[in-house]
């Protein structure tokens, strides 16, 4: 089958499916190079979202290349984006561009193989769904993303905060979401960074304000950073890399990077 039929029956996959995009309407992606398997991981997803009552809006890829272009020049944003491992590209280096891209869409690797689930946690994935149990892990899958989707609507509750401005004391009120992390400094700030601004708050412990955010996903980070894990793109080394390329470090020592990973890995446990 050359490009352009693969191109056509793919137009011809997606549109049968297609309806108008509502408010509440998941955009997911699929990229996968076989053709058949993408016709009928279609109907799967679609029907596996409809069981809890979610309609999804799908667009289906028969390459990596086909799939960053229409986020790169099109930005066609995906909330969720199933890729799979074993294409010409590598789904690996797919992943990659789509940090690098800086989207924040739920990430789900298919494949075969069993043994490559621990590299792709570093490009962010959400989990893996393995080919040869299809229709239970994609159950699954759905299943975890709702739960996840669930917990971000909480976290996306508002938070008045207290910080100094030219001297001044004033309240700041924003969403949990927009917080990337709150640092302790040697010099007696704490500097909260946002997706939008940074700011000098009231000099309090992390764990006072951890009590305050009350949410599972903030982890306090070497006694210096209250982490918001939502923000964790992927982990290169020996760094958490968050949103807007912006690190964090899991630590020196190996008890301290140890300490840092499991807090993240029971934060990623929380959500499926």
């Amino acid at each position: 089958m050359n490009n352009q039929q693969k191109n056509k029956r793919l137009q011809t996959t997606a549109s049968s499916r297609e309806c108008i995009l509502g408010e509440d309407m998941l955009r997911v992606s699929i990229c996968d190079d076989d053709l058949d398997f993408l016709d009928s991981f279609a109907r799967m997803i679609t029907a596996s979202f409809e069981a809890f009552g979610q309609q999804v809006k799908i667009s289906a890829f028969s390459d990596g290349q086909s799939l960053v272009e229409k986020i790169e020049k099109e930005k066609h944003f995906f909330d969720i984006i199933f890729l799979d491992v074993e294409m010409p590209l590598h789904g690996f280096k797919v992943a990659q561009r789509l940090r690098e891209l800086n989207t924040a869409s739920i990430l789900i690797f298919t494949t075969y193989m069993e043994h490559q689930s621990r590299e792709g946690y570093l490009y962010g994935a959400f989990r893996y769904i393995f080919k040869n149990n299809l229709a239970v892990e994609t159950n699954e899958a759905v299943s975890s993303i709702m739960k996840k989707l669930g917990h971000a609507a909480i976290e996306k509750e508002e938070i008045t905060f207290k910080c100094r401005n030219l001297g001044v004391l004033e309240n700041i009120t924003l969403r949990k979401t927009d917080i990337i992390f709150l640092k302790a400094e040697k010099t007696r700030r704490v500097i909260l960074k946002t997706v939008y601004a940074e700011y000098d708050l009231l000099v309090k412990s992390l764990a006072e304000y951890s009590g305050l955010l009350n949410s599972s996903a903030f982890g306090l980070i070497l006694r210096s950073y209250l982490l918001n894990f939502n923000h964790v793109e992927s982990i290169d080394n020996d760094l958490f890399v968050l949103t807007n390329g912006i690190t964090v470090p899991l630590g020196i020592k190996r008890e301290a990077r140890q300490a840092s990973m499991e807090k993240y890995l029971r934060f990623l446990e929380e959500r499926i």
